[in-house]
């Protein structure tokens, strides 16, 4: 499906609730990973589909979505914290949704939360890209001096190789698809969990991205300036990171999986002291974990969100 967003096209996936559901349920938003598409949350909008009717959108500028690039250096998490936020505005919705957002998309959902809490229900992260804690005070010096070098020059020096690179770098992707899982078993120490159990049709979806994406190569480029978005937001301007998250006034529920080695527990569990915060361990799942035990994901969310409910 689309529409557009302040004269931009938006490309969306929409799939009714399930007929057991209630009639009144929220409303399941996703937001994908920033370089990723709505289509990698495939095998979890069956489950989510229990709790609610379940929209998951393109973040704009990605390098496998389908929706328009209004940036004009690339996107930010707190862009594509503003782009939710008219796009849910756009849809008008009748009920509150409950914001999902995975990985680097977690911080676009919390921030996007924190803008529109007459709109949301609550929000559920999922192995979210937030800030890390720094062990010691040369590691804060550090990131704010040689970390704002590499982040003002990274972006830049990135875009240019990938204009000379970037289809090796697809190949190189397109090689690590195996036709016995999404990613070889070399991987997986740095994702965690077991890659091996992604259905089927989502890594065929991986395929089809990466077919697209080497059509347009030049799409790339915005990858570097995203990441350098999320290490600024992560490591570099904390303050006004955790600021924003403080100010999220609906329940937060942030999930990750234990055998996940992208995130930092004890930065995860430190976020969730919050007041409205719950912090949920799904146990033998790495990254992937939407799309690697996307029912124990459902579960967590569906009893999270009766618990926010029973709360006067």
């Amino acid at each position: 499906m689309s529409t557009t967003v302040c004269g931009v096209p938006v490309h969306y996936v929409s799939a009714e609730s399930s007929p057991a559901a209630d009639r009144n349920a929220p409303v399941q938003l996703l937001v994908p990973p920033m370089t990723g598409s709505a289509s990698m949350w495939l095998d979890l909008v069956p489950c989510l589909r229990q709790l609610g009717p379940v929209i998951a959108v393109d973040l704009p500028g990605s390098i496998a979505g389908h929706t328009g690039a209004p940036y004009r250096h690339g996107p930010r998490a707190d862009l594509d914290a503003r782009f939710v936020l008219a796009f849910v505005r756009q849809l008008r919705l009748e009920r509150q949704a409950v914001l999902h957002g995975w990985s680097t998309g977690g911080l676009v959902a919390a921030l996007a939360a924190g803008m529109m809490p007459d709109k949301v229900l609550g929000a559920a992260l999922f192995a979210p890209a937030l800030p890390w804690r720094l062990s010691s005070p040369a590691e804060a010096l550090a990131w704010q001096t040689l970390g704002r070098l590499v982040i003002a020059a990274g972006p830049p020096v990135a875009r240019t190789m990938l204009r000379f690179a970037g289809r090796r770098i697809l190949d190189a992707k397109r090689n690590m698809i195996t036709d016995t899982g999404a990613i070889p078993a070399g991987r997986t120490n740095l994702i965690g969990g077991d890659p091996g159990r992604v259905s089927p049709a989502q890594v065929d979806l991986w395929r089809d991205d990466l077919a697209a994406i080497y059509e347009h190569p030049q799409r790339l480029g915005g990858t570097a300036t995203a990441f350098a978005s999320i290490i600024e937001s992560m490591f570099i301007k904390q303050r006004q990171t955790n600021e924003a998250l403080d100010s999220v006034r609906v329940p937060v529920l942030v999930l990750w999986g234990s055998d996940d080695a992208l995130v930092d527990p004890a930065s995860l569990r430190q976020h969730a002291r919050r007041p409205t915060w719950t912090p949920r361990i799904i146990d033998g799942v790495g990254h992937l974990l939407p799309i690697e035990a996307p029912d124990l994901c459902a579960q967590a969310v569906s009893e999270w969100l009766g618990d926010i409910r029973e709360v006067p």
